[in-house]
């Protein structure tokens, strides 16, 4: 009875498998690395912080960047009053193993996975950035939508460009 079960929901199992390997390992990875950064920012977050800073002054020509050097977080100052804070969460590598996990997890031809994992990388992180950028000029523009923004507009943006890469990868990459 269990091996029927099993046999005949073999894909839907399989689904699992690899996702839960796949997003497992890279979590436990991701985990490895920021093992090194318990006082300071990751480099990771702090390239993020750079490029956000980046996109922030072409706006506002009077952005810096602080590193408190004693903990794990960032921040984006404009006049020297925090902008934008940047914890390690901040950097959506996340977002970047689960969407890896599932792509995987869905079969497809290995060519595919060669092009289409770095594009949706690039795209999240790229939607990343903007996230943040927007975020901040919420902060200095309308400051009473702030956590509204952060906590449900912005997540969502985030997971529903992850989601629509996925329906993309099911709908025309991956194998039928």
């Amino acid at each position: 009875m269990v091996v029927e079960f099993l046999g005949k929901y073999r894909a839907v199992w399989l689904f699992l498998f690899k996702f839960f390997a796949v997003y497992i390992t890279g979590v436990l990875l991701y985990n490895f690395y920021l093992g090194y950064y318990t006082t300071h920012i990751d480099m990771i977050t702090e390239g993020v912080t750079e490029q956000v800073a980046r996109i922030f002054s072409w706006s506002l020509p009077e952005i810096s960047t602080f590193y408190s050097g004693e903990s794990p977080v960032a921040e984006i100052r404009y006049f020297d009053v925090p902008l934008v804070l940047l914890i390690e969460g901040c950097n959506a590598i996340s977002v970047m193993i689960l969407f890896v996990a599932f792509v995987i997890a869905f079969k497809g031809k290995f060519q595919r996975y060669l092009w289409f994992i770095p594009l949706g990388i690039t795209i999240l992180y790229l939607a990343n950035l903007i996230r943040i950028y927007f975020i901040g000029m919420i902060v200095l523009y309308l400051p009473d939508y702030t956590t509204w923004a952060h906590d449900y507009i912005f997540p969502g943006i985030i997971y529903g460009t992850t989601f629509l890469l996925w329906v993309v990868w099911v709908k025309f990459l991956a194998d039928k």
